[in-house]
């Protein structure tokens, strides 16, 4: 009898298992990880420049997928445009002109 009980969870946990493998969630990038790179590299190559970046939260880690950051400083802001190389959240970015 007491078999019974211990196969009718497991029966229902895989079943469970088996109707929720089509509903993963995406995989979101770690934006502020970007922001902080790019913090970065403007301090490093601007002459100690401060900047405060902001890029999008909730971007889906998608090998291609493209979206902008904005780092604002003293004397203007640069918006970064940022492609993600895989889908393991290797990405690369370049600033736009200056906009004061």
């Amino acid at each position: 009898m007491r078999a019974s009980w211990t196969c009718v969870p497991v029966a229902l946990l895989a079943a469970a298992g088996v109707s929720g493998c089509g509903s993963e969630k995406p995989k979101i990038l770690d934006t502020e990880r970007i922001e902080r790179a790019i913090e970065k590299r403007i301090y490093d190559t601007r002459r100690h420049l401060r900047a405060d970046v902001s890029c999008p939260s909730g971007v889906e880690q998608k090998k291609g997928k493209v979206f902008r950051c904005t780092a604002v400083y003293a004397g203007g802001r640069t918006t970064f445009v940022v492609k993600q190389d895989d889908d393991k959240g290797s990405v690369h970015y370049q600033g736009l002109r200056k906009k004061s």
